[in-house]
């Protein structure tokens, strides 16, 4: 990539930043898309927007992120968004102690030296922003120690820094469990791999029975979880034709008119998206369906509650103390009986995995693990195909036919700085999904658990695919003919340190056009 493309896919990214940070100043100025932009402040009762959205300036969020203390940041959006602003807070403090102390020592440093005209071993292989890296020290110099140097540097700051983030939003977690404005999970755990119900007990009795006999005086009741898809099912229908029948009935009242008082009764097909079968009455056959669905959903909320109950319960106790102790406390020898863990929001548990024993969740990581080592060395190989053909001077040589479209100047310069890129990037961009999917057949039990290690497994797709499938992948495939000629260790590590200083400007535009 040369200058001008790489100018250029820095300047086409800050000017799409630009453009979307208009687009959302305009959107969230907008009275209707209040709910979307300031829920926290509807909930508390608060004006989305003080002073209103006319003489609001559509930036002023900005200065509020900045001028807001971090006890205001806890008190309007909770602790998640203030360990989101530590995260933010690390990255750049990384960032500028990084760039303010070695900018300036390393660029003049790699300018003033000659090194790219002495050196014949990577002739024709830089361009010119390598004269602005260790590409353009001369062999063995001396200044080479101010790079090593600044390895240590950078190394040093992060690690600093990062145990300073570390520490700080320990505190902020233990003084959210601290504060008094308590929550309903803070008195609870989750117990997972229950034994088999003794004969005379039921399982409800059982578990009542086991940590009352722990902690007499603490605890308070138990909830055993149950099987309720049925359930489920049976009560989003009758949601959709309790929905069906306020909208007939409105749409009935609307039609009363004083010329026909008793208005028109709204009707509807019973078939196929309501376009073929019987047509009835929307108010007589919703409330039809509505005593139907009741009267279900009554019997299966029942046999639910005696025949579906799973080897999984929620303990709640009287104390917050008692039920943080009891969430890290073992109770029972054997590590695969009573398993616990301490309670998360309702809808952050995956209930279906409470259910998996704890045998089968070690069986699954496994599987998982092996799983996702597969996919990553055979993702790598579109990956790190598609980067390399994408690259234009590869294109024109398998594809001679767009070699008139690549020789206009300002569509090369425009595809050189990003059709790599974009490739990379939409590969990746269908790999969250995937990998959240087999966190959770895992059998992990929460979401946030399991977005967690999706995280984990994504962070090893980075550094395996994007960092060293694209760059040594990238390299080899543009040298193919020359390794095929000379397949020893030595002519390919020479090929690498030759073609390697290259693929800075890939991943300088890769982060910016992320």
């Amino acid at each position: 990539m040369d200058f001008t493309s790489f100018l250029t896919s820095l300047g086409t990214s800050f000017v799409i930043f630009l453009v979307l940070m208009i687009v959302f100043a305009f959107l969230s100025s907008r009275p209707g898309n209040n709910v979307v932009y300031y829920p926290n402040r509807i909930l508390k009762g608060l004006d989305p927007l003080e002073g209103g959205y006319k003489s609001r300036n559509p930036f002023s969020w900005i200065k509020e992120a900045l001028t807001s203390s971090e006890r205001d940041v806890i008190a309007m959006s909770g602790v998640d968004t203030a360990v989101y602003f530590v995260f933010l807070t690390t990255v750049l403090s990384i960032l500028v102690l990084s760039g303010v102390i070695l900018l300036p020592v390393l660029l003049p440093l790699s300018v003033t030296d000659h090194g790219m005209k002495t050196q014949t071993t990577s002739n024709g292989t830089f361009s010119e922003l390598d004269k602005l890296s260790m590409a353009n020290i001369t062999a063995k110099s001396s200044r080479l120690w101010g790079f090593f140097i600044a390895c240590y540097w950078v190394s040093i700051v992060t690690f600093a820094l990062l145990w300073r983030a570390y520490k700080h939003v320990s505190w902020l977690r233990a003084e959210a469990l601290k504060s008094p404005d308590v929550k309903p999970e803070q008195f609870a755990i989750v117990v997972r791999d229950i034994p088999h119900v003794p004969q005379g007990q039921t399982r409800k009795e059982q578990v009542d029975s086991y940590f009352r006999d722990i902690y007499p005086e603490t605890f308070y009741r138990s909830m055993i979880v149950t099987d309720n898809k049925v359930v489920n099912k049976i009560w989003e229908s009758l949601e959709k034709y309790t929905k069906k029948l306020a909208r007939a009935e409105a749409v009935y009242a609307g039609s009363k008119t004083t010329a026909k008082p008793e208005g028109t009764r709204p009707t509807n097909k019973t078939g196929f998206l309501g376009l073929v079968g019987k047509k009835v009455d929307t108010i007589e056959y919703c409330n039809e369906k509505i005593n139907e669905l009741e009267a279900r959903l009554e019997s299966e909320q029942k046999v639910t509650l005696r025949e579906k109950q799973q080897d999984a319960a929620v303990v709640f106790f009287s104390s917050r103390v008692v039920a943080a102790s009891a969430s890290q406390s073992l109770h029972a020898q054997m590590v695969d009986t009573w398993s616990v863990f301490d309670a998360p929001e309702p809808n952050q548990l995956i209930w279906p995995n409470l259910k998996i024993k704890y045998f089968q969740r070690e069986l699954r990581q496994y599987l998982v693990y092996f799983i996702v080592a597969l996919t990553i060395f055979f993702y790598m190989i579109p990956i790190t195909f598609i980067s390399a053909l994408t690259t234009l001077d590869n294109l024109v040589k398998y594809l001679p036919f767009i070699k008139p479209i690549v020789n206009i100047k300002a569509l090369k310069t425009v595809l050189e700085a990003y059709l790599p890129q974009l490739a990379l990037i939409i590969f990746l961009a269908l790999l969250p999904k995937l990998l959240l999917f087999l966190s959770k057949f895992e059998g992990i039990p929460t979401e946030s658990h399991a977005v967690r290690a999706a995280s984990g497994k994504y962070f090893y797709f980075t550094v395996l695919n994007v960092f060293i499938g694209v760059t040594i992948g990238g390299t080899l495939f543009k040298a193919f003919k020359r390794i095929r000629e000379h397949p020893t260790l030595d002519e390919i590590s020479s090929l690498l340190a030759e073609s390697l200083p290259g693929n800075a400007t890939f991943f300088l535009t890769y982060v910016a056009l992320k």
